[in-house]
């Protein structure tokens, strides 16, 4: 069973850093590569003295206004480099 948008299934709470999908934020709607996301909880996880392994809080987005989370989606990221 698929998890309801915006909700995390087991294996993705365990391992937050999901590099094949795209995260998106639940109030905007923007969407963040895996990369940018990657990069965002290292820069969180240093701020908060944590490895980003141990950084388990919500990542909140970083467009201007927008006081929303990230989720992970359904969507496959795929890279457009060849």
């Amino acid at each position: 069973m698929t998890p309801a948008w915006g909700e995390l299934s087991a294996t993705q709470r365990e391992s937050p850093m999901d590099l094949k999908h795209w995260y998106r934020c639940k109030v905007c709607g923007y969407m963040y590569t895996p990369q940018q996301v990657q990069a965002l909880v290292h820069l969180l996880a240093s701020r908060s003295e944590a490895t980003p392994a141990e950084f388990t809080e919500p990542i909140p987005c970083r467009k201007k206004g927008c006081d929303g989370t990230l989720v992970l989606t359904d969507d496959t990221y795929r890279d457009a480099r060849p």
